[in-house]
Formats: structure tokens, sequence, C-alpha cells
């Protein structure tokens, strides 16, 4: 403690002790008055009694330093000294400093922005949810550590036998779109609402704004958000205790959720829905909980595991199968968290490269910098100061550097993240990122900075410092070959990282045009999807079929219609639905069921996005739910389940379905045709999975032909969109588009992934070849410099120009060329990478090398030109004149 309060004494002493300090040189002035009159009463002259008071007294400026030793913390003071004396020095050189400023913004700007992503949707604690770092998300487990939604009925199972979790409740999840009619009116608005467990508020630790939450044993009720409450009902507490009618449904609003609170994911949602028990059975949920303090995350996962050693029917598993369970920490990313922190952290390798360089070229500069300062180092030096002082001084001023860019750069991460927010493609569901700049944003930037400054700015700060005093002050400073090797290196590390840059860029972009040109097996030209849900009005009198073949004869009446078809999940990167695995019904005993994709298509859905039926038949309407059950194959599956023979005509097993009674029934059906394959996880991964097509006039007992997308390719350049929406406000006005676009902006929204590594890489690839051209001037304009009087004394002697201008460019293309060589080294590693990655692209380009290489050399002949004229103009007579 006692050591505690002086440390506490000297810290306040040395930010507040200017006054005792002052009282300190007052009280010795009274001593050596008091001395000086006491040898003048002995009979001393005043100049000598002055001189042996002095004597007696000691040095005032000695006892001072001592005093400040013992009762301050003089390693801050001289902190304080060098920052002040470095923003001073800063101060006196603005182009250099805005310059340095300017490129280290850009690497620690774009850092930080994508760390402001990355911390709003993994890091930063979700508004409105009670000790977050208790929750998990349960679903089952998935090769790329994430978890996939399961079964209500899994969730029950869950909550009933886990010992480990607490709180354990359900939510879908996505929101969708719901049919809403406020009171007072008939008209049904669109309003995105989400199905909930009782105990989802509970669960996440929220209190309402206005009237309650669920309690248990609520079905028909509703909690309205706080947006759509404030936005659409004017605030009106008279809501609590409504009833609404959605998707034709009577529901009573109950509460209101807090302003704060958003749900557990980035969707935007406007109404929570309590999961009513009739219906819970057929719904795939995703599930969370709570890890009891006295429990590790690992124990519940473990536990969960062996809760996962259940049958689940209604998913299509087999007698021998079971759906593993897994859970990962909660955050706004859910259950993709993995997903995430993965692409985040292949953004911040690639921006972090830009950092690289630019701090390479600012480390490069600093050391120019301490040899042209070389003669006031060294005047230092003759006056005391130590070369640890002298390299503190100097890495303090690029410390102050790097906080300036640090600065710059999270006012850049602000700008570059709110591009980024309005630059994405519009997406079915809107979403709300929180992309606020606390605490973590700030304190990742700042010490980002400081870190680049101590990495890149030690070695300057100790060659800098390296001076000799004496033949410095009297012959002048010359620049050591020892700093003129760490120039030349810095340079040649920055040409290393941007060359990696550039074949990086143009390594994404090839990624990008390749699966934009692949062959996704289908023509997705000319053709919009509009997708309708069904539930916003409620259960069709005659049920989802006759809806559909009504709507769909309609579209394909209109003029400008080439063909039309319905699915219940269109292609482009996302469709597939979660049926289960399906196996050969041939086979006596055969308990092999093999995943795939499923989808639930009319007739002419084929030929609408002109798939090629390479054998059998498509859907005709004489597949009816009273006929024998039929589907189509993709050539793979089919390939796999009988590859020397027709498919057509075999038996398929399907999973089963629950059946009236609650019986599960198993179900074949006879395989009519085999379609090509299409990628059908897109254009993201490049797949094409197996993958089998039921009619929609034999789906209805699945539950799932509520939604549906129309697909139809059209004449000419007009939308047909408008005239869609059109015909179904005729036949029901309640009913309204949950989401419509082409084909093609379906595929982009895929590529999102893509897109973004391609913009990002092109454009960090462009600002890494400005900085490495900077460099290799600098360092070119610098040795131009030192080696001045060297030329002016060939050009004398009758040297041709050229020969001087060939030494000055053979330096830039020495640098170029051994730096082309470590970078292209490094960018065939990373090919290999991402040609594992991405489509099994050749790891090396030869085009992409041979235009960097071009590039590169280019770059530093034109960084040259200007050092090279100044070596051969006027310049080496005046040298010559002043020598």
């Amino acid at each position: 403690m006692n050591t505690v309060r002086r440390l506490a004494r000297r810290l306040k002493a040395s930010v507040f002790g200017r006054q005792d300090e002052e009282r300190l040189r007052e009280e010795l002035a009274e001593h050596l008055e008091l001395l000086t009159e006491e040898y003048r009463q002995a009979g001393v002259p005043l100049d000598e009694a002055r001189r042996r008071a002095r004597l007696k007294l000691g040095a005032g400026d000695a006892t001072t330093e001592a005093w400040r030793d013992q009762q301050r913390l003089r390693w801050l003071e001289d902190l304080w000294s060098d920052l002040r004396y470095g923003l001073r020095t800063l101060r006196r050189s603005p182009v250099f400093t805005v310059t340095a400023a300017l490129s280290l913004a850009i690497g620690i700007g774009a850092n930080t922005a994508i760390f402001t992503v990355a911390n709003a949707l993994l890091l930063r604690p979700p508004a409105g949810i009670a000790n977050p770092s208790e929750l998990v998300v349960i679903g089952t487990a998935r090769g790329d550590g994430g978890v996939n939604p399961l079964n209500h009925a899994v969730y029950l199972e869950i909550a009933r036998r886990t010992t480990s979790l607490t709180s354990v409740f359900a939510e879908e999840m996505f929101p969708h779109v719901m049919g809403i009619v406020p009171p007072g009116t008939e008209i049904t608005e669109p309003a995105l609402g989400r199905y909930v467990s009782v105990n989802f508020f509970r669960a996440l630790g929220s209190f309402p704004l206005r009237g309650r939450l669920f309690n248990d044993g609520d079905e028909a009720t509703a909690v309205l958000d706080y947006a759509y409450w404030k936005r659409r009902f004017n605030s009106d507490d008279g809501m609590v205790g409504r009833v609404l009618r959605i998707n034709r449904r009577p529901v009573t609003i109950v509460g209101v959720a807090p302003p704060d609170f958003r749900g557990t994911g980035i969707q935007q949602c406007d109404v929570w829905l309590a999961i009513a028990s009739r219906d819970a059975v057929s719904r795939i949920v995703m599930a969370g909980g709570r890890v009891r303090p006295d429990v590790s995350f690992d124990a519940a996962v473990a536990e969960l595991r062996t809760i996962g050693q259940v049958r689940n029917p209604e998913q299509g598993a087999s007698d021998n199968q079971v759906r593993p369970l897994s859970a990962v920490p909660f955050s706004l990313a859910g259950s993709n968290r993995n997903v995430v922190l993965g692409f985040s952290a292949a953004l911040m390798l690639l921006v972090s490269l830009v950092l690289a360089v630019a701090c390479a070229n600012v480390a490069g500069i600093m050391l120019t910098r301490a040899t042209a300062r070389g003669r006031e180092i060294a005047l230092r030096a003759a006056l005391g100061a130590g070369r640890g002082r002298l390299a503190r001084q100097l890495l303090t001023e690029t410390t102050v550097l790097f906080l300036l860019g640090g600065l710059l750069g999270i006012g850049l991460a602000r700008a570059l993240t709110h591009l980024a927010m309005t630059t994405l493609p519009p997406l079915a569901t809107p979403i709300v990122v929180p992309l606020t700049l606390d605490w973590r944003v700030v304190l990742f930037a700042l010490s980002l900075s400081i870190s680049a400054a101590v990495v890149f700015g030690v070695l300057p700060a100790l060659r800098g410092s390296d001076v000799e005093a004496g033949s410095s002050l009297k012959d002048g400073v010359r620049s050591s070959s020892v700093r003129s090797r760490l120039r030349r290196s810095f340079v040649v590390g920055q040409i290393a990282c941007s060359v990696l840059l550039v074949v990086l860029g143009a390594s994404f972009v090839r990624i990008l045009r390749h699966a934009g040109a692949a062959d996704p097996g289908f023509d997705a030209r000319g053709v919009e999807i509009a997708t309708l849900d069904l539930s916003v009005t409620g259960e069709p009198k005659d049920g989802p079929g006759a809806f559909w073949r009504v709507l769909i004869d309609g579209v394909r009446q209109m003029p400008a219609t080439e063909a039309a078809s319905l699915a219940r999940v269109p292609p482009g990167g996302w469709e597939g639905i979660g049926l289960g695995g399906v196996a050969p019904g041939d086979r006596a005993g055969s308990t092999e069921m093999v995943p795939a994709g499923w989808n639930i298509v009319d007739a002419g859905y084929f030929a609408t996005l002109r798939i090629p039926l390479r054998e059998g038949r498509d859907f005709a309407a004489s597949d009816t739910a009273g006929s024998s059950p039929v589907a189509i194959l993709s050539e793979a599956l089919a390939r796999r389940f009988w590859p020397r023979a027709s498919a057509v005509g075999r038996s398929l097993r399907l999973p089963p379905v629950r059946a009236s009674g609650g019986r599960v029934e198993p179900r074949l059906a006879t395989v009519i045709g085999v379609a090509a394959d299409i990628r059908s996880s897109s254009l993201v991964d490049g797949l094409a999975e197996p993958y089998v097509y039921l009619p929609l006039t034999q789906s209805d007992a699945l539950g799932m032909t509520e939604q549906m997308s129309i697909v139809v390719r059209h004449r000419g350049e007009a939308s047909l969109a408008p005239m869609m929406a059109i015909m179904v406000h005729d036949i029901d006005q309640r009913l309204v588009f949950a989401h419509m676009e082409s084909l093609d902006d379906a595929i982009a929204l895929g590529l999102t992934p893509q897109r973004i590594l391609a913009t990002m890489g092109s454009a960090m690839g462009l600002v890494a070849v400005l900085l490495a051209s900077m460099g290799i001037y600098g360092v070119t304009a610098y040795t131009v410099t030192l080696r001045r009087r060297e030329f002016a004394i060939r050009l004398a002697l009758g040297a041709p120009r050229a020969r001087v201008v060939q030494m000055v460019f053979g330096q830039s293309t020495w640098l170029v060329a051994v730096g082309l060589g470590i970078g292209l080294a490094l960018a065939t590693g990373a090919g290999q990478v991402l040609a594992v990655v991405f489509y099994s692209l050749p790891a090396a380009h030869v085009p992409t090398f041979v235009a960097t290489v071009a590039l590169f050399f280019a770059t530093g002949a034109a960084a040259s030109v200007i050092p090279a004229g100044q070596a051969v103009c006027e310049g080496w007579r005046r040298a010559l004149h002043e020598d």
C-alpha cells in the first residue's frame, strides 16, 4: 500500500506539481539571499559574497532536477516533453505530415471499418438482452462449425431433457411477410412477423414497455416492435389488448417490446407471435438457451450431442440416422458466427497488407528524416543525451504521427461502413446492423496505431539515434550503409506486399467473373421471380393448389409472357428445402438415405428456365393428388442410384409424411424424368448437389405450398411485375408480394461475398501500387541526393547523361525486381489456398503474373523519372560549385 501511495503521490506531483516547483525555486532564492547577506555582514564584498553563497548552496538547477527525480515520475514528464516536441516537429513539415497521416489513415481506416462490422455482429452485446454472454444458439451441426435449424419437436425434446441449459427458447429463422388488418379497417397491410416460443422474451431478459409479454399458454397473441408501434400506430397505448387479424386469424396484442430490443438477429421484425400448439409440429426453428453458471460451454455442447441421438421422422431421417446437435456462442451473426468470423478475418488480412505497405512507406521516410536531422541529433548527444533518450524521442515522434493517422482512420472507417451499408444489394428482409463507434472500435484503432508505430518505428529510431557527436558536428552527417540497406529493405517489403495485393485483387476479380460466367444449368436472362405467401390471408377454401392453378393460368395468358411456372424456391444460390434423405425404392432392405436438395415445382418449370430434360417427361396435369406419386431427379442423383441403367420408371423412397391421426407413413414415388444438373447452391460454391423435384399438385400434404414463387420468362425489356401485382390484387386484395426481383438480381445476391472480395482486393491493390511508387520515388530521390557529387564528377569528365540516367533507373529496377520475386512467391502460395476454396482455379495465373510484372516495372520507371532528371540537370553544376 505504501508503494501505491508513493506512486499516486508522484503521479499527482507530475501532473499538478508546477506550483510546488515554483515554491522550491522561491525557497532556493531566499536561501541564496540569506547566505549572501551573512557573508556581507562578515565584511565580504557583494560579488564575492554571492559567489560563496552559490558555492555553498550548490547549483539551483541541479537541486531542482534532483527534487524532480524524487518527487515526480520523470519518465512521464519526458514523455510529455517528447510529445510536445514531436507535434512541433510535425507542424514544421506539413506536407510530409499530411501525406504520411493520410496513407496511414487508409490502412488503419480499412482495418477499423472491417472490425466495426465484426464488432457489431460478433462482439458487441445486443441491445435489450440481459447477460448475452450466457446465451448459446442451438441447432443441428454443420461442417463449417455453425448450426442449422431444427424441428420444433426436437426443440421440445431439448427443453425437456437438458440439465446444463436454462431458459431454452425457439424462434423462426427469418421473419416473413404477414398480412395485418388493423382495427377499424378491412385493408390488409404487409408487416414482417416472426413466430417465437412463449418464453422467448423471458429467456432474453426483456421487459415490456407497454402491457405484458407472452405467458405460458398464450397462443393467439402478439407483441409489437417499438419502432413499428410508434411508426404505424402513433405510439397508441390503446393498442394493448386490441384484437388484430394477422393472416386472417384473430390475434390479441398483449404488449409492446422495449425501444432498444431488436430480437436476436439483424433482420427487421415488426411483430412477434406466440407459436400455437396446433401448428408447432410442422415448424422449423432455431433454438437457444442459457448455459448454467456452473457448467462450461463444452459440457453443454456434449450434452446436446447426447440429446441429439433422437430420431426425427418429420425431417425424413431413416431409422438408422441421427441428427447431431451442437451450439455456438450467441451473437447477432446467429448460427453463421464462424462464417462471419472467417470472412472478416479474410478481409482483415487483405487490408492489413495495405497497412503494412503504408507503414513501411512511413518508416522509410522517417529514416530519411532522421538522417537529414543528423546534426540536430548529434548536438543533443553532445549536450549529454544518451542513445536511448534520443531513440525514445524519435519513436515518440513516429507514434504521434501514427496516432494522427489512427484518428483520421476512425473517421474514414465511419464513412466506409456507411458507404458499405448503402451499396448492399436489395434484400428480401431489411437488416439493421448497429455500426456504432463504441469503445471497442476506438481501442482497436488506437491499439493498431500504437502497435504499428512500435513495430515500424523501432528500427528507424535506433538507426537515427546512432550518431557520433564529434565527427557529425565537425564533418556533417553521412548516411551509413546500414541505414541505406534498411531503407531499401522497407521499399522491397512495400513492393512485395503490393505485388501480393495486386495478384489477390486480380484473382478475386477472376473468381467473380468465373462465378458469373459459369453455366448454372439454367438461363436467367429475361426471367422474373415474385414470391407470394397465402398464409397472409389464411388457408384458401379449396386449398393452396386450386389458388396457384388460377394464378399461374392468368400469368401465362399475359401477352408479354413467354413461359411461366411455379416453384417453392427459385434458383440462384439459396434454393432447396429440407425434406431429408432419399433412397432407391426397388432395393429390398436398403437403408441408404442420400442427402438431397428438394424443390416443389409446377409443370413447365424446366421449360421456363430452359433446364434440359435428359430423359423422360415433365410433370403434367394428370399428376394429381389422387394419382401415383411421381418425381423428377437430377442427373447426379440418377447416376448415383442407377449408374448403368435408365432412372425413368424406377421407384424412389421419399421421406415419410405425417398422415391423419398422427401416423407417419412412408412413401414411394415413380421417377418420370431426369433433369440436367444445376448449380443449386450456386454460384456461391459452384456445386451441383443431388436434387429431387416434386410436383406441386401432389405436395399439399407436405404443408409447404402456402408460399410459392412465380417464375416467368417475358418477352421484351418491360417488367411483368406491375401486371402480376394487379392480377394478384384482383384475385384477392389482401394478398401482397413478399419479394419481387429479376433472376439475375437473385444470382447477384448469391455472389455478394465474391463481389466484396473483388472490390476490396482491387481497391487495396491500387492503393498499394500508389504507396509503393511513393516509396520507390523516395529512396531513389534520396540516393540521387547522396550521390550528386559523384554524378557531377562523372558528367564533368564527359560521361554521357544517358549513363547517369541508366544508373538511376538501374537502382529502382533492382528494388522492383527483388520485391517482385518475393511478392510473386507469396502470391503463388496464396493462389494455392484460393484454388482450394474457390472453384479449383489455377494457383498461378500466368497472364496475371505477367501483367503484374509489367505494372511494377512501369511503376518503378515512372517513379524514377524525376530523380533521374535531377541527376543530369543543372543540379550537378551546383554540386561542384558548392564542393
